[in-house]
């Protein structure tokens, strides 16, 4: 007998919110939108790994549903897209003011298992007209310098933990942004910055019942959601 429990490491892609493209909260949200993420878990992972809805495990006492949910929904992903000024051109890539949507989707080389998430999300995003370069690296580079300096120029996909009763601060919160002031010693790679999130993150320190810490992790990860 086999008995299988889900583990608190989850694989994700941080978003480089530093770059001009994914500032637009259209687009990535328009991203989610456009992964189906229970194909993606059935044909690779036999359908043991729950798709994610944020990045606080199920198995740990601040999860919540109570959060922004972004269903496969193609034509919710094409019409933000629209919105956000990018029009589908004859060749089935989008372009705005003749600049074509091109996202670059980095993670660490020779992942066999990685290399086959990179194809699977290359061709969900195609269908929608966002066109994804793929560039690997080896893991020492990848994580020593591209992800640690917010070196990538968009997307990063590695695995990260989400140790339970533990708040995220030190990887939401915007004074752990990497920089130079910091010696990039900042795990907030993707550079998230929300005033709210910041403060309820400080707050949930000096919070002593767990109920009461518990109601500001979930609007941590409200705001988390929102803002993909």
């Amino acid at each position: 007998k086999v008995k299988f429990r889900e583990g608190t490491v989850y694989e994700h892609v941080d978003l480089n919110l530093r770059s001009e493209l994914l500032k637009d909260v259209r687009i990535r949200r328009a991203l989610v939108h456009a992964i189906d993420r229970d194909k993606l878990t059935k044909a690779l992972f036999a359908g043991k790994q729950n798709p994610a809805i944020h990045n606080i495990s199920r198995n740990d006492p601040y999860f919540t549903e109570d959060v922004v949910i972004y269903p496969y929904d193609i034509k919710k992903a094409a019409d933000l897209l629209d919105e956000a000024g990018w029009k589908l051109g004859k060749d089935n890539v989008r372009a705005k003011d003749g600049k074509k949507l091109t996202l670059v989707l980095m993670t660490t080389a020779q992942n066999k298992t990685r290399e086959l998430v990179e194809v699977f999300l290359q061709n969900q995003w195609k269908a929608v007209g966002i066109n994804i370069e793929i560039k690997n690296e080896p893991a020492r580079v990848f994580f020593g310098e591209t992800v640690r300096k917010a070196k990538y120029p968009h997307m990063a996909m590695y695995a990260w933990i989400s140790h339970p009763g533990n708040p995220p601060k030190s990887s939401l919160h915007s004074i752990n942004i990497p920089s130079k002031a910091n010696g990039f010693a900042g795990q907030n790679s993707g550079g998230w910055a929300n005033k709210k999130a910041d403060k309820l993150l400080d707050e949930v320190y000096k919070e002593f019942t767990l109920e009461g810490r518990k109601k500001k992790m979930q609007k941590v990860l409200y705001e988390y959601t929102n803002d993909v």
